[in-house]
C-alpha cells in the first residue's frame, strides 16, 4: 500500500490476480451512457439512467425469493459521526456506482473509494483518493466518464480522478470569475451540494452540468467534461433585462437564493436538461421578498449546448414553507388526453407529484401524495398552480398562509403536508416502465411554523436560507411512508406506512428502486432497509443496519449474480428536544452493504 497525495492505493497485483481479470473496466463513453438502461448488469450514473427512472431490469432477486436476501459483504468507506461543518453530523447521501464488477463509492468528506466486488464474497479495495476538503457535509454522487471518476465538491472544486489509478487527472474551481450577476462577496461561499451530470451534447461537445449552491443566486452551469473550462451558466433567478425580471422586490433578486442543489436528468433527444429548484430566501419570510419569486421551487428546461431556457414552471409562487423541488424530473412517455406526449414528472415536497410536457412545460397531471394537503385546496386542472394563487398579488395568501409576522407560536396554523421528509433532492423516486407506477419515500404529518425574529432584525445576505431570520418549526404525527403512484389513473395507488417511535422528524429519505422481478427496494430513518411487493407494497423482507440512512440503492449483477448496494449513515436531525429520542444517538457510521441471495 502506497501513500501520495492524500491517495490510499492497493497495489493492483495484491488480491486480484486470483480472479483472473483485469483491474480496470472499459471507458464510460457517451454512447453507453446514452444507452445504460441496455446495461442492466452496470449502475453507470446516479439514477441509473438519463431519463431518471431509478429502476433495474434485473429480476433474478424477485418477489417469489427475496425473502432469502442476506448481507454478502460489508466495507467500511470512511465517514464518522461529524462533519467538517460545525453543528452537524455526517450525511451519507450518496449512492453507488457500478461498472464491470466494480464499485466506485464516496462518503460525506467527498472521500472516492474503488472496490472490486468481482467475486461476490468482498469489497476488495482497489485504491482510495482524498481531496482533502477544508469543509463537506455530504455529497450526493459522483460520476463516471470516459476513464475518470468526476466528483464535484462543497469547496467549489470539480476533480476529475483516473478510474484505474485514482490519482488525479485535473482539477478546476467552479467558482463563477469575480465582477459577475453575484457580487463578489458571495463567491467564497459557493459549493456543489448536487452530482454532477456526465453528457454529451448534440452538438458533440463532452460536458458536465452541476448546480451550484451557497449564498447570492443560484445557478447551472456546464463544464468541458476533458478539462474542467466553464461552457455557460444559468443563473436561477432573472436578472435585469432577463425575461420574468420583476418578480423580486427592490434589489433582492441579488441574494433571493433559489439553489438548484439537487438532481439533473437529460433527454438525449431533445439535448434538454432539466433540473428542479431549491426555495427562495429567507425561507421563511415571504413578507420580506412580495412577489412570486421566480424561478424558486421550480422545474427549468436548458438547451444543454447554451444553457438558455426553453421553459419554466412554478409550484409554489411565494413560497414561505420551504417547499423547495429539487428532486429528479423522471423523463418517460404519458398518455394524455389528445395523444401521448413526453413528460416530465417530480415528486415535490409541497405534497404534489408534477407532471409537465416535456416539450412545452404546460402541467398535464398533479397528484396529492398524501391525503392531508391543506396549504392548498388543490390545483388547478389548467395551470397547476394553488387554486388560491392570485397572479400580481405581493403576498400569497393560500388556504393555510405560510408564516406571517407578528403571528405567536399559539396563533400558529397547522400546515399539511409537513415540509420536513417531503421529497426533495436527496433522495430519488423511482418509475417502474412496465406498471406505469412511480415510488418514493415521504414523512407524512404536519408543521407548525412561527416566525421568531424577522429577517430585517439580524440580516445577513451571507446567512444561507434564513439571511437572519428565525423560525420555530414543530412537526406533528410524523410516520414514514412509502408510496406508489399509478400516473394513467392519476392516483395513489397504494401507501405503506410505518410508526418508527421517532415523533416531530423525517422518517423516510431513501427513496426507491423498483426492479424487473415484481420487487420495490427502500428504506426508513431508523435503519431498516426492505423489499415491498410492487403491486401491492406488501413487505417482502426486511433487515436493520444499525444507523440512519438518506443514501439509495441500486442493483447491479456479476459473474450471473444479482446483488443490491446501499451506503448506509445518514444523519437523523430527531434529537431529545425535538422528540427524537434515541435516534439522536444513532451515529451516522458510513458503510457499504452488498445484499444477495
Amino acid at each position: 500500500m502506497k501513500i501520495k497525495n492524500g491517495l490510499v492505493a492497493v497495489a493492483a497485483a495484491v488480491g486480484l490476480a486470483s480472479f483472473g481479470f483485469a483491474a480496470s473496466a472499459a471507458p464510460t463513453t457517451p454512447e453507453r451512457l446514452a444507452n445504460a438502461a441496455n446495461e442492466p448488469q452496470n449502475w453507470l450514473m446516479p439514477s441509473g439512467t438519463y431519463n431518471g427512472w431509478h429502476y433495474s431490469k434485473l429480476s433474478q432477486i424477485n418477489r417469489s425469493n427475496v425473502a432469502n436476501l442476506r448481507v454478502k459483504f460489508m466495507a467500511s468507506i470512511g465517514g464518522n459521526g461529524q462533519s467538517t461543518v460545525p453543528g452537524s453530523r455526517g450525511n451519507e447521501q450518496s449512492e453507488p456506482l457500478a461498472e464491470d464488477g466494480f464499485l466506485f463509492v464516496t462518503d460525506s468528506h467527498n472521500k472516492l473509494m474503488k472496490f472490486d466486488v468481482r467475486g461476490g464474497n468482498r469489497a476488495l479495495p482497489v485504491w482510495r483518493w482524498d481531496p482533502q476538503n477544508e469543509k463537506a457535509r455530504n455529497t450526493r454522487g459522483i460520476a463516471l466518464y470516459g476513464d475518470n471518476v468526476i466528483q464535484a465538491l462543497w469547496d467549489a472544486r470539480i476533480i476529475a480522478i483516473g478510474k484505474d489509478s485514482g490519482e488525479p487527472v485535473w482539477e478546476v474551481s467552479g467558482v463563477e470569475p469575480s465582477g459577475g450577476r453575484n457580487a463578489d462577496m458571495y463567491l467564497p461561499t459557493r459549493g456543489f451540494r448536487g452530482y454532477p451530470m456526465p453528457l454529451q451534447t448534440a452538438a458533440g461537445q463532452d460536458t458536465i452540468v452541476l448546480g451550484a449552491g451557497g449564498s447570492g443566486v443560484g445557478w447551472v452551469g456546464a463544464f468541458d467534461a476533458n478539462n474542467g473550462e466553464n461552457l455557460w451558466r444559468t443563473y436561477t433567478i432573472p436578472g435585469p433585462g432577463e425575461p420574468n425580471f420583476g418578480t423580486w422586490p427592490g434589489e433582492k433578486y441579488t441574494y433571493g437564493g433559489a439553489m438548484p442543489w439537487g438532481a439533473i436528468t437529460y433527454d438525449v433527444e431533445t439535448n434538454t436538461i432539466f433540473v428542479g429548484i431549491g426555495e427562495p430566501s429567507p425561507v421563511y419570510d415571504p413578507e420580506f421578498r412580495p412577489g412570486d419569486n421566480l424561478y424558486a421551487s421550480s422545474t427549468l428546461a436548458l438547451d444543454a449546448d447554451s444553457g438558455e431556457m426553453r421553459w419554466f414552471f412554478q409550484e409554489t409562487p411565494n413560497d414561505g414553507w420551504d417547499f423547495d423541488s429539487t428532486g429528479v424530473r423522471m423523463i418517460f412517455d404519458f398518455a394524455a388526453p389528445n395523444g401521448t406526449v413526453k413528460a416530465v414528472t417530480s415528486w415535490s415536497r409541497n405534497g404534489f407529484t408534477y407532471t409537465l410536457n416535456a416539450e412545452t412545460g404546460a402541467f398535464l397531471q398533479g397528484v396529492a401524495q398524501v391525503d392531508n394537503i391543506n396549504w392548498t385546496l388543490g390545483l388547478d386542472a389548467k395551470t397547476g398552480l394553488p387554486m388560491e394563487y392570485m397572479p400580481g398579488q405581493v403576498v400569497q395568501d393560500y388556504n393555510v398562509h405560510s408564516p406571517r409576522r407578528g403571528r405567536s407560536a399559539e396563533d400558529a396554523p397547522l400546515v399539511c403536508a409537513t415540509w420536513g421528509g417531503g421529497p426533495t433532492g436527496i433522495w430519488p423516486p423511482s418509475y417502474d416502465p412496465t406498471r406505469g407506477v412511480t415510488y418514493n419515500t415521504r414523512t407524512s404529518g404536519c408543521t407548525y411554523q412561527t416566525i421568531l425574529r424577522i429577517t430585517e432584525a439580524e440580516f445577513d445576505p451571507l446567512r444561507r436560507e434564513r439571511l437572519g431570520g428565525a423560525t420555530q418549526q414543530i412537526q406533528v404525527n410524523t410516520m414514514a411512508n412509502l408510496i406508489a403512484i399509478d400516473l394513467a389513473s392519476g392516483s395513489v395507488s397504494n401507501t405503506y406506512t410505518r410508526d418508527l417511535g421517532i415523533p416531530g422528524t423525517r422518517q423516510a429519505e431513501v427513496g426507491a428502486l423498483a426492479t424487473g422481478g415484481g420487487v420495490v427496494f427502500s428504506g426508513f430513518d431508523d435503519g431498516t432497509f426492505g423489499a415491498w411487493d410492487s403491486d401491492t407494497l406488501a413487505m417482502l423482507w426486511e433487515f436493520n443496519t444499525g444507523t440512519s440512512m438518506k443514501g439509495s440503492p441500486i442493483s447491479y449483477s456479476v459473474g450471473g449474480k444479482q446483488y443490491v448496494a446501499i451506503i448506509a449513515g445518514g444523519d437523523n436531525p430527531g434529537n431529545a428536544a425535538r422528540g427524537g429520542g434515541v435516534s439522536s444517538m444513532i451515529l451516522p457510521t458510513a458503510v457499504l452493504l452488498v445484499f444477495g441471495l
